[in-house]
């Protein structure tokens, strides 16, 4: 395992949070390090010495998050990221290895992740279609801040059969872009902030993890060759990268006593992926990609996306008694079968909505791209 995190930092805030004394913007960085570090060892197969150390780090916080999470003076907010986090490290850890007692409860999937979501937010869940849409409807609204207008758009998608129109006629750019010339492009002659760059070969998806007030990471799986799509995707996470600073500094400003009065991106799933993803077609847009370009874009950010929603509120309502193939419902679709990332699995329910919502927001003229 190659630890990408320093291990002190996870160590100290660790304790921080035992002790009840870890500030929200510490908390949130924390989550993020423990939840990326134990992805990305998924992939890892080097043994490092850092490993165990990681691994009792990962166990002690797993515990605190086990005594704490329900406690009354713990917000809805983060009793949700808390259970999360919990449930997703127990569906990593549970049975790993049988050779010692895992202190790793047993997790829970589809409905009945969502009934404690549920009970969270006081909403009375019940274990039809119906009940399963309307708090998904809330919780895409007061979690992740989508507006209602576009969550009836979503579901509208969901609920009912359509098709893309076949991919328009165009040429696209076959430029190779480098990592260098990435960032050339997007900062500019501005001074390029301070963050780590980590290559893994392996992963199957670009993803980076930021904070306010802390040292910012992307993951990548190479640094040269980037074919459009791939450096639109990394100009996505660059930009995370600078909503993260520019909110690191309107903190130091509110700490100062100054009014700061815009609403912060990253406190919002929507707002940020909806920043992330507009950059990411401003890139696209001035490499000339016309109306195929725009059409592969809204594959990526919306039409997939909606394929991957339908499969996971079929799972919701159906659990494992009627499994659902990714392959056949793009198929049923029209559409190409993709891969499904690891990573997949680490969202929080219905996560992908805010991809959708974003681009549906960006792209007005979306509904042209259907037959």
């Amino acid at each position: 395992m190659n630890l990408f995190f320093n291990l002190n930092e996870i160590s100290k805030l660790t304790s921080k949070a035992e002790l009840g004394c870890i500030d929200h913007y510490e908390h949130c960085f924390l989550q993020k390090m423990i939840a990326s570090q134990t992805v990305i060892n998924q992939y890892m197969k080097i043994i490092n010495p850092n490993e165990n150390n990681f691994q009792l780090i990962t166990e002690r916080y797993y515990s605190w998050i086990c005594k704490n999470w329900q406690k009354n003076h713990i917000s809805q907010r983060d009793k949700t990221d808390l259970f999360l986090l919990k449930n997703s490290l127990e569906k990593v850890n549970f049975n790993k290895n049988k050779n010692y007692k895992s202190i790793y409860m047993k997790p829970l999937w589809h409905f009945d992740t969502l009934k404690v979501l549920a009970d969270i937010w006081g909403f009375s869940l019940k274990n039809d279609q119906n009940s399963i849409i309307q708090f998904l409807k809330y919780f895409l609204e007061n979690i992740y801040g989508v507006s209602k207008n576009l969550i009836d758009e979503i579901f509208n998608l969901i609920l009912t059969n359509w098709k893309p129109i076949l991919s328009p006629l165009g040429s696209l750019s076959n430029k190779k872009f480098s990592l260098q010339e990435i960032e050339d492009y997007f900062f500019g002659k501005n001074l390029k902030p301070d963050y780590e760059i980590h290559i893994i070969d392996k992963i199957d998806r670009f993803f980076s993890v930021v904070g306010i007030g802390h040292k910012n990471h992307i993951f990548l799986s190479k640094k040269n060759d980037f074919d459009l799509f791939e450096a639109a995707l990394v100009i996505h996470e660059l930009q995370h990268i600078v909503d993260a600073i520019y909110e690191t500094n309107e903190v130091e400003k509110e700490n100062k006593g100054e009014q700061v009065f815009s609403q912060k991106i990253t406190d919002s799933l929507f707002l940020s992926e909806k920043s992330a993803l507009n950059a990411e077609r401003v890139f696209l847009l001035a490499n000339g990609t016309a109306k195929r370009g725009r059409y592969y874009w809204l594959e990526s950010n919306l039409f997939y996306p909606i394929l991957l929603l339908k499969c996971e509120l079929h799972n919701l309502i159906y659990r494992d008694d009627k499994p659902v193939d990714f392959k056949d419902m793009c198929l049923a679709h029209g559409m190409e079968p993709l891969p499904l990332s690891s990573l997949f699995e680490w969202g929080a329910p219905f996560q992908m909505s805010a991809y959708c919502a974003s681009a549906m927001d960006l792209e007005q003229n979306w509904v042209k791209f259907l037959q």
